[in-house]
């Protein structure tokens, strides 16, 4: 992928994540994996004691018996969706350290003025990065790995659904799948060794339960591995 296609996808990622004026700060797939694994909190009680006061604004009755979809357009997005300030022309002077003031010349080409505003901003910003991997598809296999041991199932027949799952992702959504043909038959091969099979869904499922006492807490994922 070129450099030029990198920074039209996070142009267009950050328009996803506004609507109506309000701005969700991540990536709302991130917000659906925690809303699961709470969920797998609150349908193990005995197990997993969440710290409710964590999530005072979710209405954990509610979270408890609604989808996520309609979870979020009910109680989520207001939670979580943030008001942006109207962008307007300013005539000013004015000094702050809060803000910056741009004069921008009505002769200059509107995407190198666009260039210029971005380089100004990303000059005066602090930005934090953080050291957490964020990886969606490998924290829905644990997930999942650790509700079918919950239902008695063998390690190595775990695995089998797991597979069996993801081809049926794939047969509906096709291009928009997160794994193709390639990687789900990579996924589990037949040469695989029965022990290694065992080691894979015994770690999705330990990693799952770290990440469930996690957001018990709080937190999501959290330090897991």
């Amino acid at each position: 992928m070129s450099k030029f296609d990198q920074i039209i996808m996070a142009r267009t990622d950050i328009l996803k994540r506004i609507k109506n004026d309000k701005v969700i700060d991540d990536r709302i797939q991130k917000y659906r994996l925690h809303y699961d694994y709470l969920k797998t909190c609150l349908d193990f009680p005995k197990e997993f004691k969440v710290d409710r006061s964590k999530y005072s604004d979710w209405k954990l009755g509610e979270v408890k018996k609604l989808k996520f979809n309609y979870w979020w357009k009910k109680i989520g997005s207001n939670i979580f969706g943030k008001q942006l300030d109207q962008v307007t022309e300013v005539k000013t002077t004015k000094q702050s350290n809060s803000s910056t003031f741009v004069e921008i010349p009505l002769n200059v080409p509107t995407e190198y003025a666009i260039e210029k505003i971005r380089k100004i901003l990303q000059d005066k910003k602090i930005t934090t990065k953080s050291t957490e991997r964020f990886r969606p598809l490998q924290l829905q296999l644990y997930l999942e790995s650790f509700i079918l041991k919950k239902k008695n199932l063998k390690l190595v027949k775990i695995a089998t659904e797991l597979k069996k799952k993801r081809l049926r992702i794939f047969k509906t959504h096709k291009n928009r799948a997160v794994m193709n043909e390639d990687q789900i038959d990579n996924m589990f091969p037949s040469s695989m060794k029965y022990e290694v099979v065992n080691r894979i869904i015994w770690r999705n499922h330990t990693n799952a339960r770290k990440i469930l006492l996690n957001v018990c807490k709080g937190e999501f994922p959290g330090k897991y591995s």
